[in-house]
């Protein structure tokens, strides 16, 4: 049966080549569309490099001091001292790194300024990013507590201030009046690791900020990782706990400090969607509004090929009354047609991921999207599948119905009323 089906819809689609082009045009732009949002979704809240165990990871971005009677409240960043003295000494995370916000620094190579980002991070840092080294090798706590000025660079960071040498090992980069001995080379990181990317990385106590100040907001972010993701409620409680007993000076107004542990989509969806409530992040509602927006992306193209495929089914109006005469059921009528959409679909799906995967291609090579690694993975193929399979039923079921219900003599009128 499934064989006949198929060899009906092939010689359907050759019928009326028009019909075809159009169907196919709409079906594989809409998707190619949507699989490079997919693409592009899957490398920001999924695992990428070099956040490649984001899956057990926490992160502390968002510090709350405010004042309870007042409703005033400042809201930052962490700052080390509360990183360092409190959230380090957790029991529950299997690590505590912390790494400070971008810093930009201004860097001469002769006569040529350089804007380079500079991060400050703690020895854990790569503990807990897996950063791909293509010479050397990250600082560790030895280099930290001697206080050496070392430095990890990118790779576009060696080759705007080194030029083509090969070797920079040993060698020294000097920014913002301050000189680091360079001991690894890492693959550049896009800019939508917001946690992780970098031109430089310098260990945290190379800073010129007072580092004991015994403050609470700050610059840095703190990254929890997990033995499991089965372990963050707990993590989350204890974390909870621990800000609850840190001593606050109290004013008049009462001070109290909040922070919070959250995934990458928790932190998205607490960022964008207003209203929200950070012990309790809309992650849902963040994955219904793409959901949602995507189905909505979906709805004029699928229209216009409900009335395309009318037209197409009404032009096999007699064909159909032939058959109803012989026997068949409007149920049959009506999978015959779903199907020879679903592979009309199909067909479009696979010219949509074509140039979904060279428009990708052309978005990574041109640097509009600084060092981006946007792949079709196999989520991003299975969510392609999905797609066909909604818009090829959505878009033939009511067609199929419509033309299946036809009584004989109607459809072999050419189904005029």
């Amino acid at each position: 049966m499934l064989q006949n089906y198929l060899k009906i819809a092939w010689k359907v689609l050759g019928r009326n080549k028009f019909f075809t082009f159009v169907s196919l045009f709409g079906i594989s732009f809409t998707l190619a569309v949507l699989i490079i949002v997919t693409a592009f979704l899957d490398q920001t809240l999924g695992a990428s490099y070099p956040e490649t165990k984001s899956d057990k990871c926490l992160y502390i971005n968002r510090v709350v001091l405010d004042h309870t009677s007042g409703g005033s409240m400042w809201i930052s960043g962490a700052s080390f001292h509360l990183l360092h003295e409190y959230v380090e000494k957790m029991k529950m995370p299997e690590t505590v790194a912390m790494a400070s916000n971008i810093v930009q620094t201004n860097t001469f190579v002769g006569n040529r300024k350089l804007r380079l980002g500079l991060r400050y991070t703690d020895a854990d840092f790569w503990r807990v990013f897996a950063f791909q080294f293509l010479a050397g090798g990250p600082y560790h706590d030895d280099h930290i507590n001697k206080g050496e000025y070392v430095a990890v660079i990118s790779t576009s960071a060696k080759e705007a201030y080194f030029g083509k040498e090969a070797d920079v090992i040993g060698k020294t980069i000097i920014t913002d009046n301050t000189s680091y001995r360079v001991i690894g080379v890492v693959k550049d990181v896009p800019v939508y690791q917001i946690n992780s990317n970098a031109d430089i990385y310098v260990p945290y106590n190379t800073s010129k900020n007072d580092l004991k100040t015994k403050e609470y907001l700050g610059s840095y972010t703190g990254i929890i990782l997990a033995k499991s993701a089965v372990d963050f409620p707990a993590i989350k409680a204890e974390l909870k706990e621990v800000v609850a007993k840190i001593p606050i000076p109290k004013d008049e107004n009462t001070n109290r400090l909040r922070a919070w542990a959250q995934t990458r989509a928790e932190y998205f969806a607490t960022s964008l969607i207003p209203g929200n409530n950070d012990d309790n992040p809309p992650v849902g509602i963040l994955y219904a509004l793409i959901i949602g927006a995507m189905l909505l992306f979906m709805l004029l193209p699928t229209l216009n090929l409900i009335n395309i495929n009318t037209s197409r089914i009404m032009e096999r109006a007699s064909e159909i009354g032939i058959r109803k005469a012989f026997g068949a059921s409007a149920s049959t009528l009506t999978v015959q047609f779903i199907i020879e959409n679903i592979i009309l679909t199909f067909i479009g799906g696979f010219i949509g991921l074509i140039i979904a995967f060279i428009a990708l291609n052309i978005i990574e090579s041109s640097g509009v999207i600084p060092h981006a690694e946007l792949n079709i993975n196999y989520k991003v193929f299975l969510a392609a599948i999905a797609l066909c399979l909604i818009f090829g039923f959505l878009s033939g079921v009511l067609p199929a119905l419509k033309m299946s219900r036809l009584q004989v003599v109607q459809a072999i009128k050419g189904g005029e009323m």
